[in-house]
């Protein structure tokens, strides 16, 4: 059943393995469009030529030993190294920022309420932009094993990418709202649902104020 309840912006944040793609999805049935931001960072790294050059610049071409991005290799070298991952951020954004943006517009023009599912909102400082956030959050040790099972990562690897990232307690203290992950599917669900109406409110109530500001 759809809510069709006035649009506004949502974005959902988390570490890797926090279980915020999944309450992305689940929400889909409230008039929801979600706009996926590493599909967006894809999007970038295949079709802008610009880019493509500006990565084998700055990381050497066997990064694309086929013509197609490593992007395993990517993150081992972005992860391990707080310049390259900070180079990396800085020139990415404004391609990911542009089609956010027009992304975010043809949603809210079509009626949906815009749902951007993206880890790196406050390492972008691109939080003002969203009328609310949720951060979705798990315990380090639970979602270290669930990202490393679904990467094909190890443990470590996963928690090295945890330090080059702002701490998920952090994301939660500025975030509106927060799910806690560390159940199973069920349990996500249940406070996925149970949150949603609390969640719509307040992201009409600040769209509103945004229309009359």
């Amino acid at each position: 059943m759809k809510d069709k309840s006035d649009p506004f912006i949502l974005g959902i944040t988390g570490n890797i393995g926090s279980g915020k793609s999944t309450v992305a999805q689940l929400w889909e049935r409230y008039n929801v469009r979600v706009i996926e931001g590493d599909a967006i960072g894809r999007e970038v790294v295949e079709e802008s030529e610009e880019f493509r050059d500006w990565l084998k610049e700055r990381f050497g071409d066997n990064l694309f030993p086929s013509g197609t991005l490593e992007r395993s290799e990517l993150g081992r070298m972005v992860f391990s190294d707080e310049v390259a991952r900070d180079d990396l951020n800085s020139a990415i954004w404004p391609y990911i920022r542009e089609r956010l943006q027009s992304q975010i517009e043809t949603s809210l023009q079509e009626g949906f309420i815009a749902l951007v599912d993206a880890a790196m909102i406050y390492e972008w400082n691109d939080q003002d932009r969203y009328d609310v956030i949720v951060a979705v959050i798990a315990e380090p040790h639970i979602g270290a094993q669930r990202a490393a099972a679904r990467m094909n990562l190890s443990v470590e690897e996963i928690r090295q990418r945890y330090r080059m990232q702002i701490p998920a307690e952090t994301k939660s203290r500025r975030s509106d709202f927060t799910i806690r992950n560390n159940g199973n599917l069920n349990d996500l669900r249940a406070k996925a649902f149970g949150v949603w109406p609390h969640v719509c409110r307040r992201g009409r109530e600040a769209a509103a104020k945004h229309m009359n500001s």
